[in-house]
């Protein structure tokens, strides 16, 4: 019987999938998501992002004209998926990319890749609020989506062995698309989800709960990494940029732009992004070597799980 109970499932979130993909292209068109195109401009760095916290200075670099302002010209490649970033990368659409260490590392067999600003974009564990779950070492037998090989699965990982819960008694469908993970803790497809901000906090908003955080200080896996013509020079007029935006947004008087930029990039709810407590953000990082042999280590040791 578990054994039907979990091919329906599958079969439902297929067909979610696939009507909530359409419905996201088309709602994509008005903002310029663009993700193939190639500017033809040398001057022009084509960068790849997602609707993530730490993606957000940039938006607002080019939304306030900032990056204008410094002479960093930008075109944002926009995805929803950090396996779309990998195709963009080793299509040689992108100079620039959001993405992890784990898949910068796997992407490094194929093509070049150089990690040169680190973010600290915390993770969270949402169960559904249907879910008498109060603990994650609760869940045994129940769905954590995630997208597979990347800091989701990682994180994943470390929260298990913390609280002493199985790998085996955890189902993990891979759901690539960071706002169909959210859509589907919403529509009750999937029991649990590791996500990003500001989704997380939105999920906690509709009452499911928050049983796990990722911890400022601990490894640091989501990177901006350097593809293509990205030179050192480039590279330190990124962060630059990066670095000066994190300033500026977190202002109270572009407390409306940033909202702006909530609904109509990250497409939250207008309620919700006119009332969401906008968290301060900082300045990059170095890559830290540790976290680069951390990335590697986990990645070794999971080739025989898939």
């Amino acid at each position: 019987m578990r054994r039907f109970y979990i091919i329906y499932i599958f079969c439902s979130i297929n067909l979610f999938l696939l009507a909530s993909c359409a419905l996201r292209q088309q709602e994509a068109m008005p903002f310029d998501a663009d993700s193939t195109s190639i500017d033809s401009s040398a001057n022009v760095m084509r960068v790849a992002v997602m609707p993530t916290m730490g993606c957000m200075p940039l938006y607002y670099a080019v939304r306030s004209g900032l990056a204008d302002s410094l002479g960093v010209r930008i075109r944002l490649l926009r995805f929803q998926a950090q396996m779309d970033i990998d195709t963009a990368i080793l299509r040689g659409h992108a100079d620039i990319a959001y993405t992890d260490l784990i898949r910068s590392a796997r992407l490094a067999k194929d093509t070049e890749v150089i990690p040169f600003a680190a973010c600290n974009e915390p993770l969270s564990l949402i169960s559904l609020k249907t879910k008498r779950v109060k603990r994650v070492n609760q869940m045994k037998e129940q769905m954590i989506a995630i997208s597979r090989l990347s800091a989701t699965d990682y994180w994943c990982d470390r929260m298990l062995d913390s609280t002493g819960t199985s790998h085996d008694d955890i189902y993990r469908p891979q759901v690539n698309d960071v706002w169909l993970r959210a859509e589907m803790i919403r529509q009750g497809l999937v029991d649990a989800a590791m996500m990003g901000e500001p989704f997380a906090t939105w999920m906690t908003l509709l009452g499911h709960r928050r049983l796990f955080r990722t911890q400022r200080g601990q490894t640091r896996l989501y990177a901006w990494v350097a593809c293509g013509k990205a030179t050192e020079e480039r590279q330190r007029a990124f962060r630059h940029l990066l670095d000066s935006a994190a300033v500026l947004c977190s202002k109270d008087s572009e407390t409306g732009l940033m909202r702006d930029i909530l609904k109509q990039e990250y497409q939250l709810p207008p309620a919700l992004a006119d009332t969401l407590v906008l968290p301060a953000h900082a300045a990059t990082f170095d890559i830290r070597q540790s976290d680069v042999e951390e990335a590697r280590r986990w990645l070794d040791n999971i080739k025989t799980k898939y």
